[in-house]
C-alpha cells in the first residue's frame, strides 16, 4: 500500500519502521514477555533459512546486463575494497589489543578524571578471533539509502555499480564472517 500510494511526506522505509514499532507494541500489549523466546534471534535460522532467498531475490531481479558490463567495478569496490578494509580494521584492531590491556573507561584512567559511576574501569578482554569477527561486520556496508536516491532509469551505470556492489559486499562480510 505504501508503495502504491506513494506518502507525501517522508519514504517509505520510514513508514514501514512505523508500522513495525505500532505492530510490536500492539503485539507486547496483547502478549507481554510470553513470545520472549518465540521472537529470540537465532543464528542458524537466519543465515540458513532467511539470508539465502534475500540473496537470492537481489540477484534475480538485478539489471544483469548493466552488473556484467560493469563488473570491474562492481568486483573492485565489492570485493577488493571490502578485503582491503577487512585487513586495515583487523591490523588496526590487533595492534590495539597488542598494545595492552582495553579499559572500559580508558579516559579516567589515563587522566585521573572519574564519571560518576565508573570509579573503577574494568578490563576488556577480547581474543583475536572475537575481534576479527567484530572487524568483519565493519565491512559489510549498506547501501540501501544510496540505491533508494538512484534511479535507475535516469543513471543505469550508477545504479547497477552501487546495488552490485552492495550485494558483493554482503557476500564477501557473510564469508569472512562465517
Amino acid at each position: 500500500l505504501i508503495e502504491k500510494y506513494k506518502p507525501k511526506y517522508g519514504h517509505e522505509t520510514g513508514y514501514t519502521i512505523i508500522l513495525g514499532i505500532i505492530f510490536s507494541l500492539i503485539l507486547y500489549a496483547i502478549e507481554g514477555d510470553s513470545l520472549a523466546d518465540t521472537f529470540q534471534f537465532k543464528q542458524g535460522l537466519f543465515f540458513n533459512i532467511f539470508l539465502p532467498p534475500i540473496i537470492f531475490n537481489s540477484g534475480f531481479n538485478m539489471q544483469k546486463k548493466m552488473f556484467f558490463r560493469n563488473l570491474g567495478n562492481v568486483s573492485m569496490f565489492g570485493l577488493v575494497v571490502t578485503l582491503l578494509c577487512f585487513c586495515i580494521y583487523s591490523a588496526a584492531s590487533i595492534a590495539v589489543i597488542n598494545m595492552g590491556p582495553m579499559m572500559t573507561n580508558y579516559f579516567a584512567l589515563n587522566s585521573g578524571l572519574t564519571i560518576p559511576g565508573e570509579e573503577n574501569p574494568q578490563v576488556i578482554d577480547i581474543t583475536v578471533m572475537q575481534m576479527l569477527l567484530f572487524t568483519a561486520l565493519l565491512c559489510s556496508s549498506d547501501v540501501v539509502a544510496a540505491v533508494s536516491i538512484v534511479d535507475y532509469t535516469q543513471q543505469p551505470k550508477l545504479y547497477s555499480c552501487i546495488f552490485g556492489e552492495g550485494v558483493v559486499n554482503d557476500i564477501v562480510s557473510i564469508i569472512l564472517f562465517n
